[in-house]
This record gives C-alpha cells, structure tokens and sequence, in this order.
C-alpha cells in the first residue's frame, strides 16, 4: 500500500515513508519544499542522477571546481556536496581536492554518455548482439556485461525503446569460440601463434605468426598476421585453421609498428 502523501506511488508504507522522513532529514539548501512529500524511491533516484551530473561537470573542467560553486549550480547545500565526493571515492571515481581548494577529476577517468539518439541507441545494441553471437565466450559475457551497464544508466522508456527495437544477430556457420579467445590473447599479450592450416589448394603447412587483426564476416572469421614464412602480412580463414597454438616468444615489433604496416597495404580496414 502506498503511502499517503507520495507522489510517484512506488514507496513501500507508511511506516517506512515516515520512518524516512524522521531519520532522514533534508540539507538546509535541501528546502522542504523540494524534500517533503518525496519517498524514499524518489530521493535516491534524484541523488543518482546528481552524482552523474557531477561527474559529468568535472569531467568537462580542466581546473578544480569549489564546492560553494558546485552547490550552486545544482541548488544544494555544500555539505552535500561533500557528501556526494566522498560516495563518488567510494565508488572508485578519481577526484581530488579538498574543502577551500575545489575538486577536479584525474585524467584518464571514462564516462561513457547514456543519452543516445535512437539510431546510436540500435548500433549499440546491434554491435552488442553480434558480439554475443559471434565472438568467444570470454567477449561475448563481456557483450553482455556491457549492455546492462548501458540499460541500467537509461531511463525505464528509453531502455524499453532500445531492447524492444528488434535487433538481432545470427551465430556463424561454425562454432570456433575456442580459437577466436586464443588469438584475441595472443594480440593482447603479443606472442607468436603456432597453426596448423589447410590452404585453398588442400595443401596443409605450418605457419608461425604474428597476429594483428582479427575480422568477422558474414560466414567466416579471418585473421589478418605477419607470416613468417612468407614474410609478409597474409589473411587467414579461421575455419582452415586444423591446429593452433601460443609460443611464448614475444612479436619482435609493437603493437602499433605492426598495425601501421599493415594499414599501409590496406587502407580500407577499419582498425
């Protein structure tokens, strides 16, 4: 039963609607014309979205922010702003400063934007789907990670429009999760692969590697790396691929040297 007096009608009862009221009472700045009458429902979803607000405004500042201008700006008291720095510290969030000096976010620090337009919003989850679908099993529970991340900074009609749009992505003809994991580590920590690969001709041969792309496409997964055999950059089907293996030989070369030659031979990849 909702309790009298809440305007939204999600608080649980009464009693916990007064119970709040009396050991929960407003900032002064927090005027009870602002506070009264709201449940405690309403209260934590208004603070949620300050602290957002928040960062949002520090990120977007190259110098510190005092806690007066803050509270101004979002009509509270500072008191409250101090108690909203000390939740976002909690949370992991980099801010530095103190009382009288200001507040400022260490660089570095990524908020990805909720506020997506319909259109960003189907790419999400378009993207997000396939990953699901087609990547392995480690990227695919991140996939999945990712979207309730992005739901739960939406609002309830938003995430509804998002989910409710229809977007969906098929898995591929075969199931290669286990080799797409392998090579997606062997990228990341930069060792050499070791396959085993049947050409177009049949022929089978092994190949040492260094991996450097790692493309879907409709039916199959390619794998664009420097062969040393033939001393070149070469693409692969992950579906030819019979055996494969990581050495523990590091690439002699970084990541981005490998990345900007291979760019060079093909300038249409999008990596």
């Amino acid at each position: 039963m909702a309790g009298r007096g809440c305007p939204c009608r999600r608080c649980c009862s009464r009693r916990a609607y007064d119970r709040t009221a009396r050991h929960d009472p407003p900032d002064r700045a927090d005027h009870p014309s602002t506070w009264r009458g709201r449940c405690r429902y309403d209260r934590h979803m208004l603070r949620s979205g300050r602290l957002l607000q928040l960062l949002q405004t520090l990120r977007g500042r190259r110098s510190a922010v005092t806690a007066k201008a803050l509270a101004a700006m979002f009509q509270v008291s500072e008191r409250t702003i101090y108690r909203d720095m000390e939740t976002l510290l909690e949370l992991g969030v980099p801010v530095e400063g103190e009382a009288g000096t200001g507040f400022i976010l260490r660089p570095g620090f990524f908020l990805p934007s909720t506020a997506f337009t319909r259109d960003e919003a189907d790419a999400v989850l378009l993207g997000l789907r396939f990953v699901m679908a087609r990547g392995d099993a480690e990227i695919a529970k991140a996939a999945d990670t990712a979207l309730l991340k992005i739901t739960d900074g939406m609002g309830d009609d938003a995430e509804l429009r998002m989910l409710g749009a229809g977007l969906t992505a098929g898995p591929g003809e075969m199931d290669r999760r286990e080799e797409l994991s392998m090579i997606r580590g062997a990228m990341r920590d930069r060792r050499k692969l070791d396959i085993s690969y049947r050409a177009e001709d049949e022929a089978c041969g092994r190949r040492v590697m260094w991996p450097v792309a790692l493309g879907f496409f409709d039916k199959v997964e390619m794998l664009a790396a420097w062969c040393e055999l033939r001393d070149a950059f070469r693409h692969f089907r992950i579906d030819r691929v019979k055996a494969l293996s990581v050495l523990e030989e590091d690439i002699p070369r970084s990541r981005d040297s490998l990345l900007t030659a291979y760019r060079r031979i093909e300038p249409h990849a999008r990596i």
